[in-house]
């Protein structure tokens, strides 16, 4: 009920599962509440591959935004709320808004604290890597350019 009064239309879940370090929700959880659910069922080791799922996130977190003309909200969360959710957000932010891992980290950082694992923010780093040798990054392209 307090997600539907804060207008959250989608959820996901980036620690679905049923053991103590996960989010035990699913689809059905959610059923006529109005919201959509996806779960990534992630667990927060260094060895975990979350970058695996960050396309299907960033796809969910998009078509979240655009539900009702634009007007949706999305919920990302995790089992703290300190490194997987917040990895999938910098992931979504550098992929679909262009920003540099630095900037998109300290984006999130602004609103809260949040903590990757190292594991992640190697992701992250590698995501960075390729998205400015395609450049896909705001402040990339130059320098990709020239090289």
């Amino acid at each position: 009920m307090r997600l539907q009064k804060l207008g959250v239309t989608h959820v996901l879940n980036v620690a679905e599962g049923t053991s103590f370090m996960h989010v035990n929700t699913s689809p059905e959880f959610y059923a006529g509440t109005g919201i959509t659910y996806h779960g990534i069922p992630a667990n927060d080791t260094e060895d975990f591959n979350l970058s695996a799922f960050f396309e299907e996130g960033a796809d969910f977190i998009d078509k979240g935004l655009a539900h009702h003309n634009g007007k949706g909200k999305v919920y990302v969360h995790c089992r703290e709320g300190y490194s997987r959710s917040p990895t999938m957000v910098v992931a979504y932010l550098m992929m679909r808004h262009k920003m540099d891992a630095r900037l998109a980290l300290a984006t999130v950082r602004h609103k809260r604290e949040v903590g990757p694992n190292d594991g992640f923010l190697r992701q992250l780093c590698q995501l960075n890597e390729k998205l400015a040798k395609e450049g896909k990054l705001n402040g990339e392209v130059g320098k990709t350019k020239t090289k």
